[in-house]
This record gives structure tokens, C-alpha cells and sequence, in this order.
């Protein structure tokens, strides 16, 4: 059996938890045991190998000390943890985990049979941000399992927001966060809207949250840009099916579920380079990258607003089955327990 250690089952946990549990759901399809474990104080176990999901708590941890003591083979998946965008951006903090990766962290790395990483974009920046800096490396990817079938004729989409029928529909879905470059995009999509087009905004909201109270000062200019809140289920995937495009211009976002997510649907994703699955995207032509700033969201919007997409809808469906449908992170698992002859018996 397949031990997937990770630290919470708390939903806040969000993409760890998400991926954990898809990944983990896979390899049962795929004829391997496998189930997550939240507890950090387990002791008696059978399993063959152990899953990491996250770094600087206590999965990564825990995964080290059963090699140590029982033999246990671990991988981990550090979930875009070692992006170097959290140096730049909290150097006190950074600080503090160089010293633990000098004593604990890095050791755990080295001492790991293999470093799952999800693209190779993570990979490469990986290596940028602590010292020093061993151990072995794979990109084994990451992704989502088919999307769901919906009924067309429901229309959920349209019933909340009727206004949105036969409108271009520029969307973001996400959380209201600054590195998320919400106020780039509403600026940039300001400047440049017409009265057809829709830019729709779709996560969680705090209302008391200083970012979103200025965001939404700002959105009044606009008629056009929708806040939806927190959406899910069939909605979220009606969101995504309509829409003539998914954006996200983050600063930093290790993969993004979401991204995965339109490419099932065969939606176009714009994004800017800093999320780490652009060279994917690229590569397929299923979306457009551009840079990160504002002349980049720039560029985002304008591509947008042509509406020759057609071809990047089946790219889009290409890249998803390719390289983002689970059961090939699945696969590359199976196949990395074969090369460290691991039994799963």
C-alpha cells in the first residue's frame, strides 16, 4: 500500500489536498493500494511506500523517519513550496527556513528516492531558492481526471446571471489574493472592454479583506465585471464550458487545478508566465503566456478580444489528455516504484 502524507484534510488546505486525493483515487484505478494518511503520529503500518505532499511540516518529516527506522522508501511532491518567489517576497521568513533547511529540510530532500515535481517549470526553479541543493528529480506531473458530463439544457450559468447570454466571457476563477494579479487584469480589462464582454470573477470572498474592498471600489467603474463568489459543482464547470476563456495572471502559482480544469473543456487558458504550467500551455498553443506585468495582462486582453480561438479549443483538449489527465501522473508513479524495485505486492 501507498501512504499519501499530508498535513491537513482541512479544504483550506487546497491544492495539496486536492491533488493528494486525485492522485491517490488513480492509482486504486490503476490496481495499486493507496489512501491518505493525516496522521502524524502513526506508528504500525504496512505499506511499501510513502507519498509527501508538502514541505516544512510534519509529512516530509514523518516520510524520513519510517526510512530511517523501518526501511520505508519516500518520495515527495514539494507542491511548488521551493518557488523562489516566496524568497523575494518574505526574506525574513526565508531566512528562518534556509537555517532549517540547512538542519532538517534539505537532508529530507537528498535522502528522498525521488523529488516529484508537477512541471518542469517548478523543477527548474526549484534549484533557486535554498543552498544546498541535492537530490533526485522527476517531473511526474500532476492533473485531474475527466470532467464531468452536464445536462446542456440546465443552463445554471445563465439562470444566475441572465445578463451573461451571448456575451464574450472573459473568466477567473480563484482565490482574491494579491499574488493572484486580480488588479493588473481589472485594469487592463477596463481600458479595453466592450459592452459584450464580460469579465466574470469567481472565488472566495471575504468581505472584510482590505485587497478585495479595493478591487471592488475599482470594479464599479466597470459594469462589466461580475463578481460571482464562490462557485462550485455544476456551475463551476458550466463557468468554465461557456467561457471563452480562462484567465489567471498570477504572480506566482505552482499549477493551478483551474488551468487543468479548462483544458478538459477545451477552454483556451491566458496566463502569464509565472504560472508554472505555461510551457505546457505554450507548447500546445492552448492558450496565450505573457509576461508578468502590466504590459503583459496588456497583451493577455487584447488576445483575448480577437476571436480566433478556434483551434486552440482542440489544443487545449490535447494538451489536458496528454499531460494533465491524473492517471498519466498515475503511470509515472507505477513506473518510478519499477525503477527503485519497489514491490507493490
Amino acid at each position: 500500500m501507498i501512504l499519501h502524507f499530508v498535513h491537513s484534510d482541512d479544504p483550506k488546505t487546497g491544492g495539496v489536498l486536492e491533488a493528494a486525493r486525485m492522485l491517490s483515487a488513480e492509482l486504486n484505478e490503476q490496481g495499486v493500494e493507496s489512501k491518505l494518511c493525516f496522521d502524524k503520529k502513526i506508528k504500525e503500518t504496512n505499506h511499501f511506500l510513502s507519498i509527501a505532499h508538502g514541505l516544512w511540516q510534519w509529512p516530509s518529516s514523518l516520510a524520513s523517519t519510517l526510512f530511517s527506522n523501518k526501511k520505508i522508501p519516500y518520495l515527495i511532491f514539494p507542491h511548488g513550496m521551493l518557488d523562489p518567489w516566496f524568497k523575494k517576497r518574505y526574506p525574513l521568513k526565508h531566512i528562518k527556513k534556509q537555517a532549517y533547511w540547512w538542519l532538517r529540510q534539505g537532508k529530507i530532500l537528498s535522502h528522498a528516492q525521488t523529488v516529484c515535481f508537477t512541471t518542469e517549470e517548478e523543477r527548474r526553479l526549484a534549484k533557486k531558492t535554498f543552498w544546498p541543493y541535492h537530490c533526485v528529480e522527476q517531473v511526474t506531473g500532476i492533473g485531474i481526471h475527466n470532467p464531468p458530463n452536464l445536462r446542456s439544457e440546465e443552463e445554471l450559468l445563465f439562470k444566475k446571471f441572465p445578463h451573461l447570454k451571448g456575451k464574450k466571457i472573459l473568466l477567473y476563477l480563484g482565490r482574491i489574493h494579491p499574488k493572484k494579479g486580480l488588479d493588473m487584469l481589472m485594469e487592463s480589462f477596463s481600458a479595453m472592454r466592450s459592452d459584450n464582454e464580460f469579465l466574470v470573477i469567481a472565488g472566495p470572498i471575504d468581505k472584510s479583506d482590505s485587497y478585495y474592498k479595493k478591487l471592488l471600489r475599482e470594479s464599479t467603474k466597470s459594469k462589466n465585471i461580475i463578481w460571482a463568489g464562490m462557485v462550485e459543482g455544476d456551475l463551476k464547470w458550466e463557468m468554465l464550458r461557456q467561457a471563452d476563456a480562462l484567465t489567471l495572471p498570477s504572480h506566482q502559482e505552482n499549477f493551478g487545478i483551474v488551468v487543468a480544469e479548462a483544458l478538459s473543456v477545451g477552454t483556451p487558458v491566458f496566463l502569464t508566465n509565472k504560472v508554472n504550467l505555461w510551457r505546457e500551455v505554450d507548447s500546445y498553443g492552448a492558450g496565450i503566456v505573457a509576461r508578468d506585468n502590466q504590459v503583459g495582462i496588456d497583451q493577455l486582453i487584447r488576445a483575448w478580444k480577437d476571436n480566433q480561438h478556434g483551434e486552440m479549443a482542440s489544443a487545449a483538449l490535447r494538451c489536458f489528455e496528454e499531460k494533465l489527465h491524473i492517471r498519466n501522473t498515475a503511470s509515472n508513479i507505477i513506473g518510478l516504484l519499477k525503477d527503485l524495485n519497489v514491490s507493490t505486492n
